[in-house]
């Protein structure tokens, strides 16, 4: 007999230990392209990247697991992108609040960089959001509404994939502790991180603004994804984003030269989707390669004309370049910052003579 509770944990089979690669790279496609082809047939819309971030940030915060944690989990990285686009909404127009709002939004990027991939991919797209907001598009009650509905469609496919295989995903979900002491450890380190990155991001708007750069939201977009508290791993993170941009940019624009039609752009759109994790596995450069032509192929299938896509093309290049300058002037702030706090620390220490 089968009771209630039993019908409400199916699949039945124990957790599935690994998620493969071809899988995720088929939910991936799956989950992004609805949003994009819905769009795309529409004229491209002023949601449009609202709908992709939501699908990339639920489909980040999909942590396995059974069904109900699981939405609660991708809808919390949903509402991180919602609170960031809401505060960047408010503040648009006042460069003093916009400077202030990215100072805190870097606060709390750089104290969740070390603590779990869930909270620095609700940080990471709250910062997204709010550059989004604040710099391009502001944040509307119709955003909110596709900021729900995809989020739910993620949800939908991660579950109905798991439905069809009969299992669940292990859950990723980390335990409280874990976080804790992640924020614990290397404290001086995170403190000093946390200042530099309040004050690179407001410079980095602040210099984007300057240099009059069509999309100055994706300089911040670079910096808080290059920016890592360690500095060997900010360098490869700045590395593979400028090079993978650059391929991803010429790859993107090739295509369009070739086959300007939109009927052929399409099936190269859904190509690169689903190349992303495998590219992503093989290399980094090739993972943001696939990405950044995803975008490039998607503004350019929504430009009226290749010659109005052209200049964002360019663009996506500068403000990568100017993105990793801003986070290499934050690692050696920091540097010298925890240098400096070192010294002082010391020098209190030392005996009076």
């Amino acid at each position: 007999m089968t009771t209630r509770d039993d019908a409400t944990t199916r699949p039945t089979a124990p957790p599935a230990a690994s998620d493969p690669l071809w899988a995720r790279s088929l939910r991936f496609t799956a989950t992004i392209l609805v949003p994009v082809t819905v769009g795309l047939s529409a004229g491209g819309g002023a949601w449009l990247p609202y709908g992709m971030l939501t699908a990339i940030v639920a489909f980040s915060g999909d942590t396995g697991g059974r069904p109900w944690p699981r939405l609660a989990w991708m809808a919390a990285a949903g509402g991180a992108l919602a609170v960031g686009g809401a505060i960047g909404t408010w503040v648009q127009g006042s460069p003093l609040l916009l400077c202030f709002a990215f100072a805190l939004a870097g606060i709390l990027y750089a104290l969740t960089e070390i603590a779990h991939a869930i909270a620095l991919t609700m940080s990471r797209f709250a910062c997204f959001a709010l550059a989004l907001s604040a710099l391009q598009a502001p944040l509307r009650l119709f955003d909110l509404a596709v900021l729900v509905g995809v989020t739910l469609l993620a949800w939908a496919i991660s579950v109905a994939w798991d439905l069809a295989g009969g299992r669940w995903r292990a859950s990723t979900v980390p335990h409280w502790t874990e976080v804790l002491r992640a924020l614990h450890a290397r404290e001086l380190k995170r403190i000093t991180f946390a200042v530099a990155t309040a004050v690179s991001i407001p410079l980095a708007f602040l210099a984007s603004t300057a240099l009059g750069l069509q999309k100055p939201y994706w300089t911040m977009l670079t910096l808080v994804l290059v920016l890592r508290v360690d500095f060997l791993s900010s360098r490869r993170q700045m590395l593979d984003r400028f090079i993978g941009t650059l391929l991803g940019v010429v790859a993107a624009g090739a295509l369009a030269y070739v086959a300007p039609s939109h009927s052929a752009m399409m099936p190269a759109l859904i190509l690169v989707a689903l190349l992303r994790w495998p590219a992503q596995q093989q290399h980094g450069i090739l993972g943001v390669a696939s990405m950044t032509a995803f975008v490039m192929l998607t503004i350019e299938i929504t430009a009226i004309s290749s010659g109005q896509a052209l200049p964002l093309l360019e663009a996506r290049i500068a403000d990568t370049a100017l993105g990793c300058g801003f986070a290499l002037f934050a690692l050696l702030l920091e540097h010298g910052l925890r240098r400096t706090v070192l010294r002082i620390r010391l020098t209190r220490r030392a005996p009076l003579i």
